[in-house]
């Protein structure tokens, strides 16, 4: 079974020594800073804006599986938001491209619009402090947190609401699903479109110690930086966070539904089903 980090030691070179180091000053400024972590609230929406045509149907499906008390930063975002198709973007490798302080929804390719939606719907910006949060990513002066997580269960979510066919953030929407095992239904997406990463965190430590809860994201954020670069060595950080994850999850008490969704998770990957030595599905009755 896969250990710690040392195990990625030989395999973090150049960028990814850079990479490491820095997620480790972010460890330690996140922990000394959590009680300071802010939740930025959206204004209440009386009345629906007008909804660009682009999106009208897509925001229809938003509204019918998402609770509306979620639904602030969406209805806050649509007043403003300014949509074209942007095709000097795909010289760059982009697809589409979300930006919340200036409310602007760019794609290259219109497959795009559905996951830039939803990045758009739990999107909040503060012009007075210029503070930002975008789902789950905290944004602070010096570093980024969650923008790995953020950035799987917002393709987790496309791919659900709007059927869609992705592949570009498979490993990090399956740690999504990893760590969705250990909440409520419907929770994850609470704390999700209202920006509330305390909440998450707070329920995370419920079943380890909040440091940990916190440097499980950093490692999953370090991985996240490793692929970004080219580095091979995400897939082990990856695969340890599954274990782990796994690991926990196998050690609460949940429905039979999540752990059917805990058994598929596992035989969805050859190397976490060998690792797990799994021979066949067991669920407790």
């Amino acid at each position: 079974m896969l250990g710690n980090l040392t195990y990625v030691a030989p395999f973090i070179i150049t960028n990814g020594m850079t990479t490491y180091a820095l997620s480790k000053m972010s460890e330690k400024k996140l922990i000394a800073r959590f009680q300071n972590i802010k939740t930025l609230k959206a204004k209440d929406v009386k009345e629906k804006p007008t909804v660009p045509n682009e999106i009208k149907e897509l925001v229809t499906i938003i509204e019918e599986s998402v609770d509306k008390s979620y639904l602030n930063n969406l209805y806050n975002n649509l007043i403003s938001v300014k949509i074209k198709k942007n095709l000097p973007l795909v010289l760059l490798g982009i697809k589409g491209k979300y930006d919340n302080q200036y409310n602007t929804l760019d794609y290259s390719i219109k497959g795009s619009i559905e996951h830039e939606l939803i990045h758009l719907s739990s999107a909040c910006y503060d012009a007075e402090s210029g503070m930002c949060q975008s789902g789950f990513v905290y944004y602070d002066k010096n570093f980024t947190l969650c923008k790995a997580l953020n950035e799987g269960y917002t393709d987790l979510t496309a791919r659900r609401l709007f059927d869609k066919k992705t592949t570009f953030y498979n490993g990090e929407v399956r740690l999504a699903q990893f760590f969705e095992l250990l909440f409520d239904k419907n929770e994850l997406q609470k704390y999700y479109f209202t920006n509330d990463l305390r909440s998450f965190i707070n329920r995370l430590s419920t079943f380890v110690e909040r440091e940990e809860a916190i440097k499980m994201l950093i490692k999953f954020e370090l991985g996240f930086n490793l692929k970004k670069w080219g580095n091979p060595a995400y897939k082990i950080i990856y695969t340890n966070l599954e274990l782990k994850l796994s690991k926990i999850f196998a050690n609460t008490k949940k429905p039979i539904d999540k752990q059917f969704d805990h058994i598929n998770l596992l035989g969805d990957s050859p190397i976490t089903k060998t690792i797990q030595k799994i021979k066949k599905p067991y669920v407790t009755m």
